[in-house]
């Protein structure tokens, strides 16, 4: 594929910022924005042209009915999901009075959700090598990355002066190679380097003054000489993430 094909370059870029990008085109295009200046600035002139976009439309409130069918929805799968994880009778004769006195669907939906993230999340720091307290992670930043089988090998924590970094178990040590973490900062060329990962345990990395969410458009991990980019850039990038913002 030409990557030099500015009209190309645009029409990738629109469809990663849409969403419609997947896979492994929306994986080769994240890497290639580390390397090349016209896909950033393409994805860059998309995000502002769609947020502005987005932002002169008038807000529309749903009719009512509208809110009933996503309530009943939502409401639905709740109680189908606790129905599967009751066995018992007396857990079932609870779950009935439960439904008796329902709280806000949406606030049963939500709580479920919440529920399903942080399973993931402890099961992101049970597979590591080394413990670590469910209480370093506190903060509303959080970026996992994954293997192409998609299994967790960094969970970065960002924090208000460091950033903390567990590595996973799932982790293949290299003594030869570094792994080293980047952030492509929108509207900017090159990628800054924010230090060397762990290759195993927890490594606390100082926080760029840069690292603000708000500016960062991509994480990126890169196997390095030992010691970390001779180059100050990426020399083999290996995987991508975005940060998100709980």
């Amino acid at each position: 594929m030409n990557y030099n094909n500015q009209k190309l370059i645009d029409m990738l870029a629109a469809e990663f910022v849409l969403g419609t990008l997947r896979g492994l085109a929306r994986d080769r295009f994240t890497r290639l924005m580390l390397t090349s200046t016209m896909a950033r600035e393409a994805t860059w002139k998309w995000e502002q042209h769609l947020n502005n976009l987005a932002s002169s439309i008038e807000a529309v409130a749903p009719d009512q009915q509208v809110w009933e069918k996503i309530s009943q929805r939502i409401d639905n799968n709740v109680v189908a999901l606790n129905i599967q994880s009751r066995t018992s009778n007396d857990e079932n004769n609870t779950f009935k009075e439960e439904v008796k006195k329902p709280k806000s669907r949406l606030l049963q939906a939500w709580s479920l959700a919440a529920t399903v993230a942080c399973i993931a999340l402890a099961a992101i720091v049970w597979q590591s090598k080394t413990p670590l307290p469910i209480s370093n992670f506190e903060s509303s930043q959080l970026a996992v990355f994954k293997n192409e089988a998609k299994a967790p090998l960094w969970l970065v924590d960002v924090q208000d002066q460091n950033l903390i970094v567990k590595a996973s178990a799932s982790l293949e040590t290299r003594t030869d190679k570094d792994y080293e973490l980047w952030m492509i900062l929108k509207g900017q060329d090159a990628p800054v380097s924010l230090g060397l990962l762990p290759k195993d345990g927890v490594k606390t990395l100082v926080r760029n003054s840069r690292f603000k969410a708000e500016d960062i458009a991509l994480l990126a991990v890169s196997l390095e000489p030992l010691g970390g980019s001779p180059t100050g850039s990426p020399t083999e990038v290996l995987y991508t993430t975005d940060l998100v913002v709980l």
